[in-house]
């Protein structure tokens, strides 16, 4: 595998002008209100479609539909991208349609336009906005999900927090100093603490993807973590590892454990030294979300208000640009179309960098993996 260079993203990636979103007028508002006090009475004849329509209509447009170039770059582990066939040669990638049509490997690949985004980062410090670059935290959980709105297919890509990948970089000032590449964790650490650094690090993961975009992100803490697992009554799963407690309290591997409180931090966020540390981890943050979400959404089906009410209450531990009718058009897409979902990993090899671990993302994989979840196959 080629480790990338930073030859390969120069020039590629240029953050499209955001249009301004439409915010949710008063009559559109008023229906949600109705849309909530329906649910809270157990009436489940209002259905998602008409809901989708109302939102759509009034609310911020999440989907990919207005999605009209992905600058996918020069090439994938040295296959060239190009925008014509060329001759001479059968190992290409064809870009069509400002690339929301792609040719690979004999098939044929459309962006899927059905597609939402959301980029969820767990901080490994308290969210709280900084003057001072550097000191708002890192990102040590980095998932990316995907919910198809016509299908709710939903895909979580799990990204490491260690991928070499190019970070912007600003001084402790906030003056702009240019692009590395880092760890793509740090990504969030040049920024406020709070949005700039939610929008840092949605640029990163966006170039690591090749110029997808990203609909939104939500960014919480570890206090928020341990607040939504009070919500859903505490996560009971079985253990991936030996681990002992700051209490003393050991588990052996296969032995159940409660997680709450110290326990849950301990579970999901110690690591150890070896290279692939992280890659455990991952494991146990994967196993820690499924667990979460089928108590969740238990929740959900028996108080149809509970993603809403969880939203809400979980406002000082966050930092997103959705709102409760961003939420409630997710969840409800997410509960209405069966309320599952599949992981997806990318592969990577180790090394040191500058004392730091660094995973090197195959770009094959990668690149799979992007036409995967956001693209689909037409012929």
């Amino acid at each position: 595998m080629n480790r990338p260079s930073n030859e390969r993203y120069q020039g590629r990636f240029t953050a499209p002008e955001r249009k301004s979103a439409r915010r949710i007028t008063g009559g559109t508002l008023a229906l949600l209100i109705l849309f909530l006090s329906l649910a809270r009475l157990g009436v489940e004849t209002l259905k998602l479609l008409a809901y989708a329509d109302v939102f759509i209509g009034g609310g911020r447009m999440l989907i990919y539909g207005d999605v009209h170039n992905v600058d996918m770059g020069d090439s994938v582990n040295g296959v060239p991208i190009v925008d014509e066939v060329p001759t001479g040669t059968d190992d290409y990638i064809l870009r069509l349609n400002d690339g929301t049509t792609i040719v690979y490997q004999g098939h044929t690949y459309e962006l899927n336009r059905d597609l939402t985004t959301v980029l969820f980062l767990g901080i490994d410090h308290e969210i709280q906005e900084t003057d001072v670059i550097g000191t708002g935290g890192q990102s040590d959980v980095i998932l990316l999900i995907a919910i198809d709105t016509n299908t709710g297919e939903t895909t979580i890509l799990n990204i490491d927090r260690n991928s070499y990948a190019q970070v912007e970089i600003y001084s402790a000032d906030n003056k702009y100093i240019g692009t590395r590449f880092e760890q793509i964790t740090v990504a969030y650490g040049y920024g406020n603490g709070r949005e700039t650094s939610c929008e840092n690090t949605v640029r990163s993961v966006s170039r690591l993807l090749f110029g997808l975009p990203i609909s939104s992100y939500l960014a919480m803490d570890m206090n928020g973590i341990q607040s939504a697992n009070e919500a859903v009554g505490h996560v009971t799963l079985n253990s991936l590892i030996d681990v002992t407690m700051k209490d003393g309290v050991t588990f052996k591997k296969g032995d159940p454990i409660e997680l709450q409180g110290a326990y849950l931090d301990r579970y999901i966020r110690t690591r150890g030294h070896d290279l692939e540390a992280n890659t455990k981890r991952m494991e146990r943050q994967k196993q820690y979300v499924s667990e979460f979400a089928k108590l969740a959404v238990a929740k959900s089906r028996e108080d149809l208000t509970f993603p809403v009410d969880l939203f809400s209450s979980l406002a000082p531990y966050m930092v997103t640009n959705l709102d409760i009718p961003d939420v409630t058009f997710l969840s409800s897409t997410f509960l209405n179309h069966g309320a599952t979902f599949s992981f997806r990993g990318i592969s990577g090899t180790y090394g040191k960098l500058g004392g730091s671990t660094v995973c090197y993302l195959d770009e094959t994989d990668l690149f799979e993996a992007v036409l995967q979840i956001f693209y689909t196959m037409v012929d």
